[in-house]
């Protein structure tokens, strides 16, 4: 887990600042998150420019992996489960970008504003995923254990409610086929995002070989 080596700050300059470039990963994504849905759910105009914004993370996500690699081969001995962790949750964090890119496409495919009771429980898991979403950055900036044990125990909570969410959708034949894709493939990409958010947050509670995994 990152919290001994957060708490012993042992980091060399590098992974400092590899470290750092995890945090503004976990930034730009909530941003991106936040904002395709608003995009979606809204119909909010596209302000900023969702690919631009994912070319960026790409680039953070090569920088930290330079950077753990330069500071591994310096240090070949300092820090290495630290260093495997951070290129590990580099991915989930590179992948909520994707979904984010996701759901703007959505939103180009479905440009009318969703409505309906399947809408206002999909309106629910979305907004606890971005209180999850703002706990997730803390327990990893901060290495709070319980905040990250918060993450993984809500992930597991909303994981069953949407898939119940999605067998609703596809059993409801009061919709039309059009109408279920778009409900149906909105619920499974909130859920790909809550899931690397758990992922995220399991870096701060597990040991490495368990990261994704609930905590032994």
């Amino acid at each position: 887990m990152l919290t001994d080596f957060f708490r012993g700050w042992t980091k060399t300059t590098l992974l400092k600042e590899a470290t750092e470039e995890v945090d503004k990963m976990l930034d730009t994504t909530k941003d991106m998150y936040i904002f395709s849905m608003r995009v979606l759910m809204d119909n909010e105009k596209e302000v900023a420019d969702i690919y631009q914004l994912d070319q960026q993370l790409n680039e953070m996500q090569i920088n930290v992996r330079k950077k753990v690699v330069e500071h591994l081969s310096i240090n070949p001995r300092q820090d290495i489960t630290s260093s495997l962790i951070l290129v590990t949750i580099i991915v989930d964090i590179e992948r909520i970008g994707d979904y984010a890119k996701n759901l703007i496409e959505l939103a180009h495919h479905y440009p009318e504003l969703l409505r309906g009771p399947y809408i206002d429980r999909i309106r629910k898991i979305e907004e606890t995923i971005t209180s999850n979403f703002a706990d997730t950055i803390i327990a990893f900036k901060e290495a709070n254990i319980e905040t990250a044990q918060k993450v993984m125990e809500v992930h597991a909570r909303l994981a069953p409610e949407i898939e119940k969410i999605i067998e609703d959708i596809l059993n409801d034949n009061t919709l039309n086929g059009r109408e279920a894709v778009i409900y149906a493939l909105l619920a499974r990409f909130l859920k790909r995002v809550s899931a690397h958010l758990k992922n995220v947050a399991s870096s701060v509670v597990n040991p490495f070989h368990r990261l994704g995994y609930r905590p032994e």
